[in-house]
C-alpha cells in the first residue's frame, strides 16, 4: 500500500436523512453518507476507486466502490460513492425509562442501530459513533491509499440528526 501520490487530491463529503420518523418522546432517521474525490489519470484505463470504512472504530470495516461521476478535465476524473441507508440513529426521551431496564431519568438516550427493526438505546452520556473512512485507487497490482495523512476522515453521524428536532427535549 501506498500514499495516493496526489493521484486522489480532492475530497468531500456529507450525509444525509433518507427517512425519518418521530413522536413526541422519540426521533429515529436513517442517515446516508456520499463521498466525492477527484482522481488524476494515471497509466492504467482500468483502475477501481473506493472507500474503506467503520462505524466502530475499526472493530470491522467494509469497502464501498465509487462510480466515476463525470470526466472533469482531460486529465481529472470525478468519482462518488454513496451509501443510501448507512445507520439509523436518533434520540429517546429518558424520563418515560431507561434502555434495559434502567431506572427513568431526565436524560436523553441516543439510539443506535443498523435499521430501525434493531435500533438500541447507546449507555447514558454515548454519542453516535463517527464514520471513519479512508480513500483507496486500484490500478492493476498497485493501491494508493488517501487517510487525512494517518488521521482518517470522519462524519460525527450524531450531529447530522435534525438538531432542532432532537434538542426540543433537553
Amino acid at each position: 500500500m501506498q500514499h495516493s501520490e496526489q493521484r486522489i487530491y480532492y475530497m468531500k463529503s456529507g450525509a444525509w436523512e433518507t427517512e425519518s420518523e418521530g413522536g413526541g418522546y422519540y426521533y429515529l432517521s436513517t442517515l446516508g453518507v456520499w463521498i466525492e474525490m477527484l482522481v488524476r489519470n494515471g497509466r492504467y484505463p482500468h483502475k477501481k476507486v473506493g472507500v474503506r470504512w467503520t462505524i466502530d472504530h475499526w472493530l470491522s470495516y467494509q469497502d464501498t466502490f465509487a462510480f466515476r461521476k463525470t470526466q472533469v478535465t482531460q486529465a481529472e476524473e470525478l468519482w462518488r460513492v454513496e451509501i443510501p441507508q448507512l445507520v439509523t440513529t436518533g434520540w429517546r426521551d429518558g424520563s418515560i425509562g431507561g434502555p434495559d431496564g434502567e431506572q427513568p431519568s431526565r436524560n436523553v438516550w441516543t439510539l443506535w442501530g443498523s435499521t430501525k427493526n434493531n435500533v438500541r438505546c447507546l449507555p447514558l452520556g454515548s454519542s453516535a459513533p463517527d464514520f471513519e473512512f479512508a480513500l483507496f485507487l486500484q490500478e492493476e497490482e498497485m493501491q494508493y491509499w488517501e487517510n487525512n495523512l494517518g488521521e482518517n476522515f470522519r462524519l460525527r453521524l450524531g450531529d447530522i440528526v435534525n438538531p432542532a428536532v432532537r434538542d426540543h427535549t433537553q
